[in-house]
């Protein structure tokens, strides 16, 4: 007897739904975002990406290949940032840090160690097969001669048994040009 009772109950709300003419409306989509943004609530810093120059991109895909050619045994990405900036401050590298944790879940989803800020040469030996970004990273970017900030930070997690990822986060803020780079480089256990 329940079962009927449900079946009439469900009827009934159908058909009162229908009557009222409220049915509930259809989903609307929600707008897509032709720049990918991010302001985070402590930065001043807001990020819109523009993606690596062809030239940079051609890097990056070369050193992909080469690491495809080699087992798979790395993966670089290497994504570029723009941000407006009024203020009479120069923008902060804590800003830039910042506001790239806040823009993107794949960064954030590791668990990242500080390594601090260290100088460009510490990105140059860590480029590995993508070793032609040192120097067309500071000019295609910058303007050939600001001094870049960089904070490098380092996560190794496992992905299998007894294999591990070793991640190489780099993120680089071009204060005069106002600009930021992100590479980050993953070695794979194989």
């Amino acid at each position: 007897m329940s079962r009927n009772t449900l079946k009439w109950s469900v009827l009934a709300s159908a058909l009162f739904l229908g009557a009222c003419n409220n049915t509930p409306p259809e989903p609307t989509p929600e707008p897509t975002q032709s720049v990918r943004t991010a302001e985070s609530k402590l930065s001043q810093i807001e990020l819109e990406w523009e993606g690596p120059t062809p030239l940079l991109e051609s890097i990056m895909e070369a050193g992909n290949d080469e690491c495809d050619t080699h087992n798979n045994w790395c993966d670089g990405t290497l994504d570029v940032y723009g941000f407006p900036w009024s203020s009479t401050q120069a923008p902060t590298l804590s800003d830039a840090v910042e506001s790239v944790f806040a823009l993107s879940q794949d960064y954030s989803y590791y668990p990242w160690e500080d390594r601090g800020t260290v100088p460009f040469s510490t990105l140059s030996d860590a480029l590995f097969f993508f070793d032609a970004l040192d120097p067309h990273l500071l000019t295609e970017i910058g303007n050939g001669t600001e001094q870049v900030q960089i904070r490098y930070f380092y996560s190794t997690y496992l992905v299998a048994p007894g294999a591990s990822d070793w991640n190489h986060l780099f993120i680089v803020l071009f204060p005069q040009s106002h600009r930021v780079a992100v590479f980050n480089l993953v070695n794979h256990e194989i």
